[in-house]
């Protein structure tokens, strides 16, 4: 008889920063435990193995060797974006769960295959967008139902930084591996703008019919300062912001005809600790109502306990606010013609689709 799984043995494929922060936070959870590693360069899979106290026997030189150990239930994917719906969908055929680091691939036609992939496979998958695991998400979409602001007229939301000088070295300004500002953290805006809009339309999400972009291309290519705005059929119009060579002030403000939600770090993010502090701040008719929402927990363990919680429950798919797989093709799409808009193309990529 099979044993019921109470606790997911996890694995790593490609322990840069973020698969620090993932390990860091999967520790403060109750239904995951950190079992191996799996990396291409030596150094990083000692130092990663002993950072994490991994059995010298479950650190593998090769991301096949993981997908294939029965020891381990399920791969959080942090390689560079062109590689996440290749292994994502290697990982589904070996039958291993799998929670894959924003973007889950890097256009619409790879999302698809790899929702084929995980449905076809019958496992977990879920796109790592954390803020949307988070409860500050959850009590937003509370607070926008139970304080009439009026009429919902726009959402304003950027997420951008200036990394400093070019470096053409780094995935951020490598146009062979996605780089660029929008599929780095332009989906946070673009994805927080359709659950908005959707969640005031009565659904999970919606999608906007208009995307108009604007952008600085830098000089490796990619998009490094991007502006969009998105038009949706309840007549809310988004405006939304991304930069990796500008800071900006990454908030989110809805609009109302009585007034105004403001969220002062929506994506609770912060990249090096994994700590955070946020509020957000409801102002009707001049009356003005400050929520704080900072948590203890660290950020990563969230987005990590849901998904283990899931998989243990035997369901595949997560429950909105977190991104569903129809909320991924979704996104991907907006981002593929946001990114068609400005004549952002890929090496990888033969058509764009701006429908």
């Amino acid at each position: 008889m099979k044993s019921i799984l109470n606790k997911v043995k996890w694995g790593i494929i490609g322990p840069g920063k973020i698969a620090h922060r993932f390990a860091d936070g999967l520790k403060e959870t109750s239904s995951g435990e950190l079992i191996a590693i799996a990396s291409k360069t030596k150094d990083r899979l000692k130092s990663f193995g002993d950072d994490y106290n991994i059995n010298s026997l479950l650190r593998f030189e090769t991301y096949e060797e993981i997908i294939q150990c029965s020891k381990v239930d399920a791969v959080y994917i942090s390689t560079p974006h062109t590689l996440h719906a290749e292994w994502t969908i290697k990982a589904a055929n070996k039958n291993k769960h799998v929670l894959c680091e924003k973007p889950g691939a890097i256009n619409y036609a790879e999302t698809k295959k790899v929702i084929q992939a995980v449905k076809s496979a019958g496992v977990f998958y879920m796109e790592g967008l954390i803020y949307r695991c988070h409860p500050q998400t959850v009590k937003l979409l509370k607070i926008i139902k139970e304080n009439n602001i009026g009429k919902i007229i726009s959402i304003d939301s950027s997420f951008g930084f200036d990394i400093g000088k070019i470096d053409s070295d780094s995935r951020l300004f490598n146009i062979n591996l996605a780089g660029g500002s929008i599929l780095d953290v332009g989906l946070y805006p673009i994805s927080f703008s359709r659950l908005i809009a959707g969640h005031i339309a009565g659904k999970k999400f919606l999608n906007p019919y208009k995307i108009e972009g604007t952008a600085t291309i830098g000089e490796t290519g990619v998009d490094e300062i991007s502006y969009a705005t998105l038009y949706f059929e309840n007549n809310i119009i988004a405006n939304v912001s991304t930069a990796i060579r500008k800071n900006m002030k990454n908030s989110a403000i809805i609009k109302g005809t009585k007034g105004s939600i403001t969220i002062t770090n929506p994506w609770v993010y912060d990249k090096e600790s994994g700590f955070y502090e946020s509020l957000i701040i409801v102002d009707i008719e001049g009356k003005q109502k400050i929520i704080d929402v900072k948590r203890p927990e660290h950020l990563f363990s969230f987005e990590i306990e849901l998904a283990s919680r899931t998989i243990i429950e035997k369901r595949n798919e997560v429950f909105s606010p977190a991104m569903t797989w129809d909320d991924t093709l979704g996104n991907i799409e907006a981002l593929d013609r946001w990114r068609n808009s400005i004549g952002y193309k890929l090496p990888q990529e033969t058509t764009l689709k701006n429908n």
